[in-house]
């Protein structure tokens, strides 16, 4: 194909293209200003403007409200900004709502465009499109009235990625076109249609973007698309302001844009949902229809309008000369990407265009693809969509109409299916869960009495029968309006096609990759480490409808002698967190305790008038941090414990030291990883918290701070590793995550735990570290003859019945093996250690979404708070080999994999591993996170471990100096 070249970005740009132009013509600009009107080179072909057609002067040209030709440059969020609030007061087609601000205070716009006379009825086309998405309360006649009269919906959204820049700009020209356009083809679309745009979906990450682009931007053109123009630098455009990757949040709803994005969605339920993204420089363009896996629960209807648009996007782009190409690298099997609106009935369809800078990149043909060309791409598929959506609208919302009816019906395939969250002490993280659910439509009922169920399945997938459902358990029946999108983000296991496994082993014994794009098991119940159960019926007795709770007003007795928040709440982490930044002193009892008529889980947080006599504030600042954080305080007069319960003087009232806190971030660390520690620092605790350069450690005075977290990181050196261990010794608390645990776990005469890697040499104290943890966790059996005086000859060891081990090279070997098999993000299964102060408001069993990874394995030394994999009996159960370095009871069976794709590989790798350690170096700890525990801020289970750790480490495990 003859590739066109467009013209050029700024006024030196065919210096980078034409070989002719001499360096003396480059110097006489190299300080000149860098906003430069374009300069034209003879010996270059351009193509037509972005822009054709007839318009109306009475709207604005964009080109004169950007100062330059749209593509020419990447309009920054503040631009984009000011066009659309000059084009909403010129045009009657345009009405502009700001759906949400970013955490940075930039504004999200949702732009509809349509007929005058149909943005004077949006309130009747969205009560249609209500009735026609609950056929409870409507009939096949009134549904097919509703599709005569209803406009086709279109949700055009672009540039989620913030450093993923030609989309916004193409929505700008698309905006501009829509609204001034004068010919006949165009206002006949709009007719039939409401088109909403959605310009820029990530204003903070494009701000950060462009600025990097000012920054790198020379007097000549860089075509090189290694350079840091078109790269930018940590932490990169492409996150929002906490370092999010939007483009994953559509059900776990963290983050503001994404909130207030779903819920316009959500109410529009648009017919078409575009996303427009880039990709790598060199590449083309790709389109839709993804390739497998495709989620099971995605429409077969949508699926076939898929193919549809994309013959129609693929035809125009032949008119124009354009490559491209389908599908073949992009899966739809997460629904937290974009296509999330598939599973409410929704078409849509992905644009990856390769992205460059303003001054395009040099291709292998020897051709250069300017930004133009790339915004032009954007907007062309835009239209052709658009065009494809007014052909096809009534079929679509016909196909729509009876897939609505089918998943409410008692043949659908949701029929006879519950899912039931177990009543729990943990109230904050259970009524979350709840929000995130009410804000997707989906119907949440409350267990007012309670009762027993059989035919019930646990995370684990084990079936059980007569499982008492307490009261306070939420029900929600699958068979509902929004049955797939529930079935998406609560079934428990989404089994893969055996093609596609078969596919996904081929890739990776080949090339060492996988074909999923992105996790394979994202559960939102084992995110939020909530005891679930999955049972073969739709439950209706004892049930109402589920309420938020009410805003909590505490009454605080100012008679007791301690006040109290339970510690099985998350809230109570925050509660202890924010008192301490008031200056007030605070204790946590280690076991559960009862005072009077109040019971208490083993975190509870306690502050008690013997450790505040001077603080004449200390209720009023219980009452409005309680208060603010939506949790109950409660009260004794009486510090006795009942019975074997702690008292409050004893030594299970531990006194806290307020944590100051460091995240070592900037180059070398994941940026995601830091973002959602940082985010979790503002948004679960609210407290004060500074960020260091990790590449400076060694220059930086560390005893500011006694509480330092270390995200996953790929490398650091000897001078910054040798300051953060003088600085632990000394009594800090250093939090490591992912690869950060295995850098830290190399170095010499410092922790004791290890990447199972580095133990193949001598395995045995790791193996019988593990054995004294296994029976630890299992009854001992007295025997008469326990306290005989006679010597009893028949003791047994841990590794007397066990299969023989493995040798070092065998090890080796397998665990090489063993690596090509990690999973790309699968839910596996830990044991809590129950009495450890790390596992505060944690289950027994945890899900954890685990990936490829750093392994950990602990000796006696260090403590092993949460491992992977939970044993059950099982008497048939016999190993007649050893697996790996560990060594297996026989008549036990151990889980490791609770949902998504895990190798059995995989699984022996990761069994007996330690996802979380603590072990005291000199006065300090390390505290080691196999993984990321706050992944994509939905990981609540794991991420109350590190919560527990940051608020609590300081006073928990370390032995600071007494301040005299």
């Amino acid at each position: 194909m003859q590739k066109k070249l467009l013209k050029l970005a700024h006024a030196t740009r065919c210096a980078a293209v034409c070989a002719s132009l001499c360096l003396a013509q480059v110097s006489t600009m190299a300080h000149a200003s860098l906003v430069m009107k374009p300069t034209y080179h003879p010996d270059l072909d351009y193509s037509a403007p972005i822009l054709e057609g007839n318009y109306t002067k009475d709207v604005t040209h964009p080109d004169d409200l950007l100062g330059f030709e749209i593509g020419q440059r990447v309009a920054d969020p503040a631009q984009i900004t000011q066009a659309i609030n000059t084009w909403k007061g010129q045009s009657d087609r345009v009405k502009v709502l700001e759906y949400a601000t970013s955490h940075e205070g930039r504004p999200l716009f949702a732009v509809f465009i349509s007929s005058p006379e149909n943005l004077a009825k949006l309130d009747d086309i969205k009560q249609d499109l209500d009735a026609l998405s609950y056929p409870r309360k409507t009939n096949d006649a009134q549904a097919k009235a509703i599709i005569e009269r209803l406009p086709a919906v279109a949700w055009m959204a672009y540039s989620i990625h913030g450093n993923e820049t030609s989309g916004a700009d193409a929505a700008l020209a698309a905006i501009y076109h829509l609204a001034a356009s004068t010919d006949s083809a165009t206002s006949e679309l709009l007719d039939d249609m409401v088109v909403v745009i959605d310009p820029v979906m990530n204003p903070d990450g494009r701000a950060r973007f462009a600025k990097s682009l000012e920054q790198y931007r020379g007097a000549a053109p860089n075509v090189d698309d290694q350079s840091l123009l078109h790269r930018g630098d940590w932490p990169y455009g492409r996150t929002n302001h906490y370092l999010f990757d939007l483009n994953r949040d559509f059900f776990y709803l963290t983050q503001p844009e994404t909130k207030g994005r779903v819920a316009l969605i959500n109410k529009w339920r648009p017919q078409l949902m575009i996303d427009g993204h880039e990709m790598g420089p060199q590449d083309t363009y790709l389109m839709g229809p993804p390739r497998q896996p495709l989620n099971f629960n995605i429409a077969p209807s949508v699926q076939k309008w898929a193919v549809t648009f994309s013959e129609d996007q693929g035809a125009a782009f032949d008119e124009k000369g354009w490559r491209y190409y389908t599908g073949e690298w992009f899966e739809n099997w997460y629904p937290g990407y974009s296509n999330y609106a598939e599973y409410r009935g929704s078409m849509h369809i992905l644009y990856e265009q390769s992205r460059m800078a303003e001054d395009g990149v040099k291709r292998p043909e020897g051709t250069i693809q300017t930004y133009k060309e790339s915004v032009h791409h954007q907007y062309v598929s835009t239209l052709a969509n658009l065009q494809s959506l007014d052909k096809y609208s009534d079929q679509m919302y016909q196909d729509y109409w009876q897939d609505r009816k089918l998943v409410v019906s008692s043949k659908s395939p949701y029929a006879d299916k519950s899912y039931i969250v177990l009543a729990n002490d943990n109230h904050s993280r259970t009524h979350l869960l709840a929000e995130k659910l009410l804000a997707q439509d989906i119907e949440i009922k409350r267990v007012d009495k309670a009762f027993s169920v059989d035919n019930a399945t646990n995370h684990l997938g084990l079936e059980k029968d007569d499982i008492e459902v307490p009261a306070g358990s939420l029900v929600i029946n699958a068979r509902q309006p929004e049955a797939r999108l529930l079935a998406a983000i609560m079934e428990f296991d989404s089994a893969l096609k055996p093609e596609v496994l078969q596919a996904e082993r081929k890739r990776v014994l080949k090339k060492g990759e996988s074909i999923m794009y992105d996790t394979s098991a994202w559960n939102l119940t084992m995110m939020y480490g909530l005891e679930a159960l999955t049972v073969q019926d739709e439950l209706t007795k004892h049930l109402t409808a589920y309420t938020p709770p009410e805003k909590i007003s505490n009454q605080i007795d100012a008679n007791a002698i301690a006040w109290f928040v339970d510690g099985a709440d998350d809230a109570s982490v925050a509660f202890a967190a924010r008192l301490m930044e008031q200056g007030v002193n605070v204790r946590v009892i280690d076991k559960a305790a009862q005072f009077n008529d109040v019971v208490l889980n083993r975190g509870s947080v306690a502050v008690t008038i013997t450790d505040n006599l001077k603080n004449a504030q200390l209720t009023q600042v219980i009452k409005q941090t309680a208060d603010d954080l939506n949790v109950e305080v409660l009260s004794t007069s009486s510090g006795y414990g009942k019975g074997e319960l702690p008292d409050w003087g004893g030594e299970h009232f531990v006194l806290l030291r307020q944590p100051q806190i460091a995240i070592a971030s900037q180059a070398g660390t994941r940026s995601n990883d830091v973002g959602t520690v940082w985010w979790s620092i503002d948004t679960n605790l609210g407290i004060r918290h500074s960020h260091l350069d990790s590449n400076a450690l060694a220059m930086t005075d560390l005893r500011r701070y006694n509480t330092i977290i270390l995200p996953q990181r790929w490398r650091m050196s000897d001078a910054n590793l040798a300051a953060l261990a003088q600085w632990v010794k000394q009594g800090g608390t250093l939090i490591t995550h992912d690869n950060a645990s295995a850098i830290v776990s190399k170095m010499k005469d410092f922790g004791a735990v290890k990447v199972v890697d580095d133990i193949f040499d001598d395995p045995k104290p790791f193996d019988i570290a593990l054995q004294r943890r296994l029976l630890a966790q299992s009854e001992y059996e007295v025997s008469p003859g326990l306290n005989s005086s006679v010597l009893n000859a028949s003791v047994t060891y841990p590794w007397d019945d066990k299969a023989e081990a493995l040798k070092a090279d065998v090890l080796k070997q397998r665990n090489e093996w063993q690596k090509l098999f990690m999973p790309a993000g699968a839910m596996a299964v830990g044991h809590v250690d129950q009495e450890h102060w790390l596992s505060f408001g944690v289950n027994e069993q945890l899900p954890v979404l685990y990936m490829d990874q750093a392994v950990l394995v602990a000796p006696q030394e260090a403590e092993s708070v949460v491992s992977m994999g939970v044993y059950t009996e099982n008497k048939d159960t016999e190993y007649e080999s050893a697996l790996g370095w560990y060594s297996l009871p026989n008549g036990k069976d151990l889980h490791v994999r609770m949902s998504g794709l895990i190798w059995p590989e995989a699984a022996q790798r990761i069994a007996n591993s330690s996802y979380l350690t603590r072990e005291s170096i000199g006065k300090g700890q390390l505290i080691m996170f196999s993984g990321q525990p706050n992944f994509r801020g939905a990981a609540r289970g794991t991420n109350r471990l590190l919560l527990n750790a940051i608020v609590y480490g300081a006073g928990f495990g370390t032995r600071p100096n007494i301040v005299l």
